[in-house]
């Protein structure tokens, strides 16, 4: 198993192409009547990737401590990941209001279909390195960070009138270990998660987690995460097919019209985020970009330190 959860600690550039083509053919399979719309299967590839970094397994080598995950056998692992996969596009089907009830043969992975090998056709993932930094991330470095740590805690409070979204953070932060965010949602909220029932988690995790990226996009002095941020937007659609166009000199200009960044600063991030495979910019006064990719941009974020 190219992709073993070792693997993916130690050996992600080894691994990577493999393993994100295994999660396009099971995503695929799963979303059934989606599964020809390429942004539905990417929304279930990065969901499938973000979880695993999160819980620190991707490309952590040992700067992470070691993850349960770890302690299965490969086919313990190979069937995690098919009822992640599978979780995550039942969502995604419901979403979309369209039947859910799947075939009594699609429990396991080896009874679900006769199939080649899911290593055959190698793939490139839609990022050309491991996935960036999200704010679910945020939640483990914010108890090395006290800057961090404050910004998440006020971004936490915008939650206060949405008692679900603030039961399925506090899971989350339970299933993450990081206690001091635990015991501050139980201070914080302890009278709006009093009697909340644990319903529909996942999508109310999904909505929680849309306001805190936000938030925390909003809150960053990083310029790439800004024009990141100003592109998801302003971006207007331009034709048919969903194609965004935002123009650069709106891009220096914050949500007031007032501008704050230079015709220069806002090139150069936009350099980087082609860099990043987040844009095919290449040099246009009016930067255009895909449905796709500005659902990408919407969730960009990175740490101050990392400019």
């Amino acid at each position: 198993m190219l992709f073993s959860a070792r693997n993916l600690r130690y050996h992600i550039e080894d691994c990577y192409s493999s393993f994100c083509s295994f999660l396009q053919r099971r995503a695929k399979f799963y979303l059934r009547q989606l599964g020809h719309d390429s942004m539905e299967v990417d929304e279930v590839v990065a969901h499938i990737i973000e979880q695993l970094t999160r819980l620190g397994l991707i490309g952590a080598r040992d700067d992470q401590p070691p993850t349960l995950l770890e302690q299965l056998t490969d086919a313990q692992f190979l069937a995690f990941l098919n009822r992640s996969i599978k979780n995550k596009a039942i969502d995604r089907l419901r979403k979309k209001r369209l039947p859910v009830s799947l075939a009594a043969g699609i429990e396991t992975y080896g009874e679900v279909e006769e199939e080649k090998d899911p290593f055959e056709d190698r793939v490139e993932t839609v990022w050309s390195k491991p996935p960036f930094a999200t704010p679910e991330e945020a939640a483990l470095e914010a108890v090395k960070n006290t800057f961090l740590l404050v910004l998440l805690k006020e971004c936490i409070r915008l939650l206060g009138n949405a008692p679900h979204q603030l039961l399925a953070l506090e899971q989350e932060f339970e299933e993450l270990g990081v206690e001091e965010l635990v015991q501050f949602m139980h201070q914080e909220f302890d009278a709006q998660l009093t009697n909340v029932e644990a319903d529909h988690m996942s999508q109310h995790k999904d909505h929680a987690h849309k306001k805190l990226r936000l938030c925390l996009q909003g809150s960053s002095n990083n310029l790439r995460v800004l024009v990141a941020l100003r592109l998801s937007q302003y971006g207007q659609h331009a034709t048919k097919t969903g194609e965004r166009s935002v123009p650069i000199k709106q891009l220096m200009t914050d949500t007031q019209g007032k501008q704050d960044l230079s015709d220069q600063e806002v090139k150069r991030a936009l350099g980087y985020l082609v860099s990043r495979g987040l844009l095919n910019w290449q040099g246009e006064e009016i930067v255009r970009f895909s449905f796709a990719q500005a659902k990408r941009l919407a969730r960009y974020y990175e740490k101050e330190d990392e400019q």
